[in-house]
């Protein structure tokens, strides 16, 4: 299986700013290297993540990408699409293998070809889904999932999952009712009854509720938004509940420092350790039919300054789509 065009079309941002700075541009298309793959893309996501790159916010994003322009020009860290060529040496995919999942920091899933290794973070499709919805399901699943793993959730565990309608959230609502948990969203009034359709036994809708005004305590309060402190929650958990943030901040990297000396309740937070195992067991997930993206709007390549705006201004609902590639459009022998 060949691919018969030498370029292809990729989201390039040459300058830290705003949506403006997103230029869609012809590129080379790149050849795998030894143990990789040549990868047609079919659909990429457009995350928080992405956005806090392209705009270089926090500053340390500078350290890790440059100082002064990027070095990683093409954002994009999920994806979905097929095997279209393999490197020297690769022996556990084919061309025309399905695929999804995720490059990490080396993004670059904004284009329409992308390489990777065969070993990264990468797992055949599951059939039962619309495959270009998958390009949505590696980063927040997994991140869930990793989280949820670190406050000891089980059967039978009382789960409060604050931003139950992002994408972190409503995949934890849905990890957690899998595992056998009591699951409690927190949400906007319109998402209410979406959330209580994706598992939540509760939801709570934070414009009219104040959940830290009750007396309901819970076995693991998981903050995906980023709003909450351990002491604001402190007495909302049970004597050996977790709280857990995906906010990694001075304040929590102090509460996880005192675990040690703390009896009972816990504090956690982090940076999600992506593998092949989790994506495999989310893939498992999806096979059950017990974990599925929530997806709010789909976007092409052409508009992705739009795709970014909308994703900056926090409003968004479970997962926005990238459309890359349409199925059958491109040619190969």
């Amino acid at each position: 299986m060949e691919v018969h065009m030498k370029t292809m079309k990729s989201i390039i941002y040459e300058k830290y700013g705003g949506p403006e700075v997103l230029q869609l541009m012809q590129s080379p298309i790149p050849e795998p290297g030894s143990g990789e793959l040549l990868i047609k893309v079919n659909s990429s996501s457009v995350t928080a993540a992405d956005w806090h790159l392209r705009k270089a916010d926090p500053f340390m994003v500078r350290i890790a990408n440059g100082f002064f322009k990027p070095k990683q020009t093409v954002l994009g860290q999920e994806f979905a699409g097929e095997v279209v060529k393999v490197g020297a040496g690769v022996t556990n995919y084919s061309a025309g293998d399905k695929v999804f999942g995720s490059t990490g920091m080396k993004t670059g899933a904004y284009a329409e070809y992308i390489t990777v290794d065969e070993n990264s973070v990468l797992g055949r499709s599951p059939k039962g889904i619309d495959q270009e919805l998958l390009a949505t399901v590696p980063i927040g699943a997994m991140t869930a999932q990793f989280f949820l793993s670190q406050g000891n959730l089980k059967s039978g565990s009382s789960v409060l999952v604050n931003g139950a309608s992002g994408s972190v959230g409503s995949y934890a609502v849905q990890i957690a009712k899998a595992a056998g948990a009591h699951v409690t969203g927190i949400c906007s009034t319109s998402n209410v009854e979406w959330v209580k359709e994706i598992g939540a036994d509760t939801v709570i809708d934070y414009k009219t509720t104040d959940f830290t005004r009750s007396n309901q305590q819970y076995d693991i309060i998981f903050d995906t938004v980023g709003n909450l402190s351990f002491r604001k929650v402190r007495d909302h958990l049970t004597d050996e509940g977790h709280f857990i943030s995906t906010a990694f901040n001075i304040g929590l990297m102090f509460g996880m420092m005192g675990n040690a000396l703390r009896k009972g309740k816990k504090v956690f937070t982090g940076i999600t350790k992506e593998t092949k195992e989790s994506l495999e067991e989310v893939t498992d997930m999806i096979r059950k039919g017990v974990l599925r993206p929530v997806i709010d709007r789909s976007y092409s390549m052409e508009e992705i300054q739009e795709a970014h705006r909308y994703v900056e201004s926090g409003r968004k609902k479970g997962n926005v789509l990238l459309t890359i590639h349409k199925e059958g459009s491109y040619e190969r022998s």
